[in-house]
């Protein structure tokens, strides 16, 4: 399965009251022993759950889980297996049908065996932070080179070539003579003008692929772009771009066209990163400010989960180490610990201990953006229970 965000929304719908299963698994590639601590740890945390399964008394119900995970085991392998490729790797396996769904990344993701009634998608959300799809667009005098950089990995998607017309303009330079400083002079001027002339070409060459490459981001769904070669023809391609839209553009004065493509990706990442963690910052002291003002926007667990309620949720921020615990209503609706539904003596909730992935899945399932800030962003919602949005209304 490729990851991008109409997956990542497909996932959010999957569920199984029986349970689905999700496993994920960081390959270290620099454990080489048989036994890597990575693996080990995944297969404990599998342990784990075959016994908190076969303790929680419901026979029907374990018997079903261990067959599936008996059934899986080939896929399982393949997951924990150090040879394999992929360094972040995730399965998603209903107990009560066949299917079967991987992800292979290029990232770090965690170590775990989950198993809950839907599949558990914060390592996979908060890998959109900083490994979100993005485009790189290397410029040189002889065109425009186009890469996709996605979850660590790179991907040529097209090359636009520069092809020189100099049918009407062609250079007209003799031999100077010694002693005659005017032939001279002319020779020179007529190579500037040539000069000139070429570059006005290239130019007008590269406006006109501005809207096609508005058509490849749209089509890659690039969250940022990053432009880098000459520099003197990165500011013709980036103004070809809208200035206030919805990608981050991050400008690179390096020659890179030339390079291969997982290099390029090395080279652009800590520009990329770096932008994108400002992104996340500023989107969600955005909310924060908005909320704060009495505009559209939401902190705090209590007036989020409030907003969840009523649909209005457009963009959530989530601070993804923090622990959010409360409770479930009778009519599936979520609430911070302490409150109720209104006219409800609370005595038919029932206790949640991770709201952060329920909002998660409301938020995918919903239609809604949703941002786990990374660590060096997070700290925007110390104060607000670590969690903040922006609203439709």
């Amino acid at each position: 399965m490729i990851l991008d965000q109409a997956s990542l929304r497909d996932l959010a719908t999957m569920s199984d009251d029986s349970g689905v299963l999700s496993v994920y698994a960081t390959a270290d590639p620099r454990d080489r022993t048989a036994s890597p601590t990575w693996r080990r740890t995944v297969a404990n945390s599998i342990t784990r759950l075959r016994n908190e399964v076969a303790a929680n008394g419901d026979k029907k119900h374990a018997a079903a889980v261990l067959s599936r995970l008996e059934k899986l085991e080939p896929e399982l392998d393949g997951i924990l297996g150090a040879t394999e490729p992929g360094l972040g790797r995730a399965l998603f396996a209903p107990v009560s049908s066949d299917e079967v769904r991987t992800v292979v990344v290029q990232v770090p993701l965690v170590d775990c065996a989950v198993l809950e009634p839907k599949p558990y998608l914060r390592p996979l959300a908060a890998a959109f932070a900083t490994g979100a799809p993005a485009g790189v667009l290397a410029v040189a005098q002889d065109g425009l080179r186009v890469v996709d950089v996605r979850f660590g990995t790179a991907t040529d998607i097209t090359r636009f070539t520069f092809e020189v017309d100099t049918d009407e303009w062609r250079e007209m330079r003799g031999p100077a003579s010694a002693g005659r400083p005017g032939i001279v002079d002319r020779a020179a001027s007529q190579t500037d003008r040539f000069d000139r002339r070429l570059e006005e070409q290239l130019l007008r060459y590269l406006h006109s692929l501005r809207s096609r490459i508005t058509e490849i981001a749209d089509a890659q769904g690039w969250a940022s772009i990053v432009i880098t070669g000459d520099s003197r023809l990165i500011d013709v391609v980036r103004k070809g771009l809208p200035a206030n839209g919805p990608r981050d553009i991050v400008l690179l004065d390096r020659v890179v066209e030339t390079l291969p493509v997982s290099d390029i990706a090395a080279r652009v990442r800590p520009d990329l990163e770096a932008a994108r963690v400002r992104r996340c910052r500023e989107q969600a002291e955005r909310a924060r400010d908005a909320a704060l003002s009495g505009g559209p926007g939401t902190v705090g667990l209590s007036d989020t989960l409030g907003a969840f309620r009523e649909g209005r949720v457009a963009h959530l921020f989530l601070d993804g180490s923090r622990e959010m615990r409360g409770h479930r209503a009778a009519d599936g609706w979520y609430y911070a610990q302490g409150e109720t539904p209104p006219g409800d003596s609370g005595t038919g909730m029932a206790e949640e201990r991770d709201l952060g992935e329920r909002m998660i899945e409301l938020g995918l399932a919903g239609g809604a953006e949703v941002t786990v800030l990374p660590e060096t962003a997070a700290d925007v919602l110390a104060e607000d229970d670590g969690v903040a949005a922006l609203l439709r209304w």
